[in-house]
């Protein structure tokens, strides 16, 4: 039994250890966003498909005054929103922040 133990722990530092580090990904959201969306202005605060690997961290920060969605996530005005993907997902939603009112989100393996 020790020596499967002692076998088992560089094999698990060593797929730590060549795991890409995290990325924290930031949308900021500013003040007076909706307004330029609904007078038709091409406002580009970010891509209609975001990719994300796991142990990637979103974090949304909502500066305007109306709260805005993006995908599967809603940011009430002046709050900021933090996720970190844990496992393997897709989402594809409603966007308050484009034109078209669609975005995908993807998070992939490594």
């Amino acid at each position: 039994m020790g020596g499967l133990l002692i076998a088992a722990v560089p094999v698990a530092v060593s797929r730590l250890v060549e795991q890409p580090s995290a990325q924290t990904h930031v949308i900021d959201i500013p003040h007076g966003t909706a307004e330029r969306l609904a007078s038709g202005e091409d406002v580009e605060i970010i891509p209609e498909e975001l990719e994300f690997r796991m142990r990637d961290a979103l974090v949304i920060v909502n500066r305007d005054s109306v709260k805005h969605t993006i995908g599967p996530f809603e940011v009430e005005p002046g709050e900021t929103f933090e996720r970190t993907f844990g496992e393997a997902a897709a989402f594809a939603g409603y966007c308050s922040l484009h034109p078209a009112g669609s975005i995908r989100i993807s998070v992939g393996g490594d």
